[in-house]
């Protein structure tokens, strides 16, 4: 992330997040708590301040609340470095490839998405699991931010709150930590305003993201307990595990849910079938697609 996205990303963060009293920060208020002065972190969000010092960008941290996660998210932006610095790797191509023929493999469901959690791929045993049709995916990927993640566990069509029962609740503020830590350094950006306005526009959303920026607790693991009664196979029991992939276009996320007991191992592999985990496509990366306005 170049200065110039890194002073975006500070004016985007302290317009999006509030201080003790419950008030959004100006320049002024939040100039006093960092020991900054506005006209320094004008600067700063201008991009034109070259130097900040590890005490100020822990007094930033903790005034707009970020999780450890979203803090080591948070120094690596400011190092003033993209992608495309940091991570001189094969060709885009050639990694997705290879992701997508690991995801094949697996003997577990598996799931890849983007830092925006948009769902880039899934295997077989994912779409069986969550009881996704092919017919359902494409329909999802008529509708604006349709194949975001957040978009289908909120939007009552594809029926994750059924599915999941009383784990619901629990699973939702866990996806919203995730997509808090992944988008942070994307949160001055075009794409995610206009992701944010759909999800925004579901209530249940609106009250559980603001209710993770004041009151959650921080998930912050790369690994989570499913344990739940689902709708169609019952009791299960699965280690949600988190693999980073960086990339010169930004990261990718590989979720593969591992069974924790026998009676799950045993729902898993019948959800793989014979054949192999035919891989299913979703949101297009790194590229997005983005309606010029939400209605």
């Amino acid at each position: 992330m170049n200065l110039t996205d890194f002073g975006l990303l500070i004016r985007t963060l302290r317009k999006n997040s509030v201080d003790k009293l419950g008030n959004y920060w100006t320049r002024e208020s939040l100039s006093k708590a960092i020991n900054l002065s506005p006209d320094k972190l004008g600067r700063l969000e201008r991009g034109d301040l070259k130097y900040l010092d590890t005490k100020t960008l822990m007094l930033l941290a903790n005034a707009f609340k970020l999780t450890s996660l979203e803090k080591k998210e948070f120094f690596y932006a400011a190092l003033g470095l993209s992608n495309e610095e940091l991570y001189r790797t094969n060709s885009i191509e050639n990694q997705m490839n290879n992701l997508l023929n690991k995801m094949a493999s697996l003997q577990s469901p598996a799931l890849l998405i983007d830092s925006y959690t948009d769902i880039i791929a899934a295997n077989d045993s994912t779409m069986n699991l969550f009881m996704i049709t092919p017919e359902l995916l494409d329909y999802a990927r008529q509708l604006p931010g349709g194949l975001n993640l957040l978009n289908m566990i909120y939007t009552p069509l594809f029926g994750t709150q059924e599915l999941f029962g009383n784990f619901w609740r629990k699973m939702t503020i866990i996806e919203i930590l995730l997509f808090r830590r992944s988008t942070l350094c994307y949160r001055h950006t075009a794409y995610f305003q206009y992701l944010i306005t759909i999800l925004l526009k579901k209530k249940q959303f609106d009250i559980d993201w603001y209710f993770c920026h004041r009151y959650a607790d921080h998930y912050d693991l790369v690994y989570v307990d499913f344990q739940y009664e689902h709708a169609r196979y019952g009791p299960l029991s699965y280690l949600a595990t988190e693999s980073v992939v960086n990339t010169r276009n930004g990261d990718l996320y590989l979720l593969v849910y591992n069974p924790t007991d026998s009676v799950t191992a045993q729902v898993f592999k019948a959800l793989k079938g014979e054949n192999e985990n035919m891989i299913y496509r979703g949101a297009s990366w790194p590229e997005k697609e983005m309606p010029p306005q939400v209605d």
